[in-house]
């Protein structure tokens, strides 16, 4: 077999994958305008990014190594390392309802929201990646300052731009332009 063989047949095995990553079912269920409206009130995960920081420097366990207690600070340090891959999850999950709330607000209202479904693609594919190369980082034992902050800033502005298009809608929806389909399949996702 030539190099440029090999090299297509694995270029044609990565984009197979990847397909098969982008089309498998969702995790979560389809939510309706309801439920959108409540996620997007709550609190977000992203929000506790810097107490999940402080908690992965190494200065934070300073103390446990000046004082000799190398098997408590590993200890420490290890439960920490999960600790942040849990939130990893839990911001990964976030992100999905993020990109779910967008489908339905661009079927409600497809003139105020910007993001179409190959943004969404797009944007989601590469939240994805950040959050493996975030994971393999941790892992590994890997500062992963950086890494976070991407990921954290690719959630918050998700969450502004939908709940400026929810401001909007609900402007509109005031202003007697038009009413919302709150209830029923009309509120369903694509």
């Amino acid at each position: 077999m030539t190099p440029s063989l090999i090299l297509f047949i694995a270029v044609a095995v990565a984009l197979v994958l990847v397909l098969a990553w982008v089309v498998r079912p969702p995790k979560s269920k389809i939510l309706n305008v309801e439920e959108v409206f409540r996620i997007l009130a709550e609190e977000r995960h992203y929000a506790r990014l810097p107490q999940i920081l402080q908690a992965l420097q190494q200065e934070d366990t300073e103390y446990l190594r000046q004082r000799g207690h190398a098997v408590l600070l590993n200890q420490v340090r290890r439960e920490r390392k999960q600790i942040a891959i849990r939130y990893l999850d839990y911001l990964e999950e976030e992100f999905q309802v993020l990109i779910e709330a967008s489908r339905i607000l661009a079927k409600l209202a497809p003139q105020l929201t910007t993001l179409r479904e190959l943004d969404r693609l797009k944007k989601n594919l590469q939240f994805a990646w950040c959050c493996k190369y975030l994971r393999l980082r941790l892992r590994l034992g890997m500062q992963p300052w950086d890494a976070f902050n991407t990921i954290s800033d690719m959630a918050g502005a998700m969450t502004l731009q939908l709940e400026a298009a929810m401001a909007q809608l609900g402007e509109k929806a005031m202003a007697g332009e038009g009413s919302l389909p709150l209830k029923g399949g009309s509120g369903r996702s694509l």
